[in-house]
């Protein structure tokens, strides 16, 4: 029995070292290759560096162009001046010394005739409905080797319809030295009056209208103008003015204009009374509500 004992004792150690041999190629695999593993871990060591320079540039670039946007939003509100900033600047005088020269008596004035002044705006509100635009360009047309074209052309056009009550607001800036005597006046065409191309006129004979001095402080904004957002009414200067049936021109407000200076007024329909008038002025014409400046000098 001690024999068959030390038979076993011998083999055990023998199937031992088989069993090993034989697990070797599943479990230890990786130790047989010992270079695959040191291979790995050198990748591993040179990609560490070159991921972290990467995402170290990539944050550079970032901090950059924030750096960048930031100086470039800094520059808009400083440097830059805004779009309407030419509405406040001063219009320097270009005659320089003649008041002076016209006070001293040392010459003798000369007689200049009226200057017709047109309208730099003439649009429309529409009382009931006071957020919608002043319309823009309606008789704007495309020229296939200029582009865009915009006739130089003023809409005078005023109604009581309840479904669509239109006002006028016009804007002038008096001009010339020693003309700052000013009327306001419409010029409308004889009724069989030949009209060229681009003007037209259509008007009830029993209109009526009241004219409205507006404030006006700088140059009116057609692209936001509305009748909310029309300049404050400083007063009546007219009531229940009837233009000539028979054309020309009709005086519906005389007040002093210094030179460079800016007024406005709005044109609307007298209160309580129905009137249509619907005027263009075209090229050559001066139809509508101008201005004629009268010497003072």
């Amino acid at each position: 029995m001690a024999r068959h004992n030390a038979e076993y004792e011998e083999l055990l150690p023998t199937r031992d070292s088989l069993d090993s041999d034989e697990q070797s190629p599943t479990t230890g695999a990786n130790n047989e290759k010992p270079w695959r593993r040191e291979r790995t871990t050198a990748a591993s060591s040179a990609a560490s560096p070159l991921l972290l320079w990467i995402g170290a540039l990539v944050l550079v670039i970032a901090c950059t162009d924030l750096i960048a946007l930031l100086y470039v939003g800094y520059l808009s509100r400083t440097v830059f001046q805004d779009k309407d900033f030419a509405s406040h600047l001063e219009y320097a005088s270009p005659y320089i010394g003649l008041k002076e020269l016209y006070e001293s008596g040392a010459v003798n004035r000369t007689e200049v005739d009226p200057i017709t002044v047109r309208p730099r705006v003439s649009a429309q509100v529409f009382a009931n409905e006071p957020d919608r635009l002043a319309p823009r360009g309606e008789h704007d047309y495309w020229h296939k080797q200029y582009g865009r074209m915009s006739p130089n052309e003023r809409h005078l056009h005023v109604t009581s319809d309840r479904h669509e009550q239109i006002h006028t607001v016009v804007q002038f800036r008096a001009i010339d030295f020693g003309m700052e005597d000013c009327h306001l006046v419409f010029t409308l065409p004889p009724p069989d009056a030949p009209l060229e191309a681009g003007a037209s006129f259509a008007m009830d004979p029993t209109s009526r209208f009241d004219v409205f001095r507006l404030e006006s402080p700088k140059p009116i904004d057609v692209k936001t103008l509305s009748h909310r957002t029309r300049p404050p009414v400083l007063g009546r200067v007219a009531h229940a003015v009837a233009p000539r049936v028979e054309g020309g021109e009709t005086l519906i407000h005389r007040f002093p204009c210094a030179w460079s200076s800016l007024h406005a007024f709005a044109v609307a329909c007298a209160q309580g009374t129905e009137c249509m008038l619907d005027v263009w002025s075209s090229q050559n014409t001066t139809y509508g509500v101008n201005l004629v400046q009268h010497q003072t000098v």
